[in-house]
């Protein structure tokens, strides 16, 4: 899934007044949110390791981390955002628990396809 193509899905499934840059926003946030807690603790290329920020001047063809059908997760984590702006109490429960079921499906199927990191120490004899 591409960055347009997450805007354009969340857009279509509840339209809002939300601007592009505070939508932007949240993918960094979504984004550095799987960087940090599922993609660095797996191994991953050297050029992963930089955490990715979204602006109104990135590529809006970039691909995101989540390949699909797992990358559902952006879309829910959009649609709840978009509660919070509208303060739809309700209807943030809703896709809060959507994102929740989908973000733990998404890391459990991460989980089990990349090995994850070694950690080894180093004893002094």
């Amino acid at each position: 899934m591409t960055i347009q193509e997450a805007l354009d899905i969340t857009d279509e499934m509840k339209p809002n007044m939300m601007s592009r840059m505070l939508k932007l926003k949240y993918l960094t946030e979504i984004e550095q949110l799987i960087h940090d807690e599922i993609l660095m603790h797996h191994e991953h290329a050297e050029e992963e390791e930089t955490k990715p920020v979204y602006t109104e001047q990135t590529d809006a063809g970039t691909v995101l981390i989540v390949p699909d059908p797992y990358s559902q997760v952006y879309t829910f984590y959009l649609m709840s955002k978009i509660d919070v702006q509208n303060q739809e109490d309700a209807r943030y429960s809703i896709d809060r628990a959507h994102f929740e079921n989908a973000y733990e499906t998404m890391s459990d199927w991460w989980t089990r396809n990349h090995m994850p990191i070694q950690k080894t120490r180093e004893f002094r004899l």
